[in-house]
């Protein structure tokens, strides 16, 4: 993930932190979902790329590891899901968009109303 990225939606959650202005938090949210999606984006393409060459088995060691242990009869798709988002949670920048929604939240706004 681009640190530019990160740094972009942590700036965002900042300002978001000066805003009760359902408008203006709803603007900042606009401007980061697309970085929080090329974020989980890139988190995806690189969690999929250093598990290609794993058997089965070695990618629910590795995901089980990190603490995503894999459900009984898992696929190999879902175990991927699974870790993605449980790696893409802990980043900052996931950190910092989910702060932007929760401020735009308590004062009662979102993307979509």
């Amino acid at each position: 993930m681009s640190a530019d990225t990160a740094t972009a939606l942590l700036d965002l959650a900042a300002q978001a932190e000066k805003l009760t202005n359902p408008a203006g938090l709803r603007a900042l949210l606009a401007k980061g979902h697309p970085l929080y999606c090329q974020a989980l984006e890139d988190v995806r393409t690189h969690t999929r790329t250093q598990a290609a060459s794993w058997s089965d088995q070695q990618l629910a060691e590795h995901a089980a590891a990190e603490g995503v242990p894999a459900v009984p009869g898992a696929s190999r798709e879902e175990i991927l899901v699974e870790w993605v988002f449980a790696r893409f949670d802990a980043t900052p920048a996931a950190i910092a968009y989910q702060a932007l929604a929760e401020r735009a939240h308590a004062h009662h706004t979102g993307l979509v109303d």
